[in-house]
């Protein structure tokens, strides 16, 4: 590991458990792949071809199916591998958001 790929879990905190721990490096997974999903959608959204709740739906959507499919031991620990994922997974990604905007968005 390089000095600057510290792993989430390492950082202390105040006495809190395990599964507080897995939580944390779990959020800010989700974060990532919130903030990817939304950048991919921002095109769609800026020429006003979906709703404010699609939009939210389709990030909650996407977000919960990506991080429901990872077991606990294989969620990213670093925000380095975070991006790693997010930079390998672009593909899968996009195909999946584009399924969610086909099914919540009238066009």
């Amino acid at each position: 590991m390089t000095q600057g790929e510290i792993e989430i879990d390492q950082i202390k905190s105040s006495g809190k458990s395990k599964k507080s721990k897995d939580s944390r490096s779990m959020k800010l997974f989700k974060i990532a792949v919130a903030d990817f999903v939304k950048e991919v959608l921002k095109p769609s959204w800026r020429q006003g071809n979906m709703s404010k709740e699609a939009f939210k739906t389709i990030v909650k959507k996407t977000v919960d199916k990506v991080s429901g499919a990872m077991k606990s031991h294989q969620i990213p620990k670093s925000q380095t591998k975070i991006d790693q994922y997010i930079d390998s997974s672009q593909r899968k990604l996009t195909k999946l958001v584009m399924g969610y905007v086909d099914k919540y968005v009238k066009v």
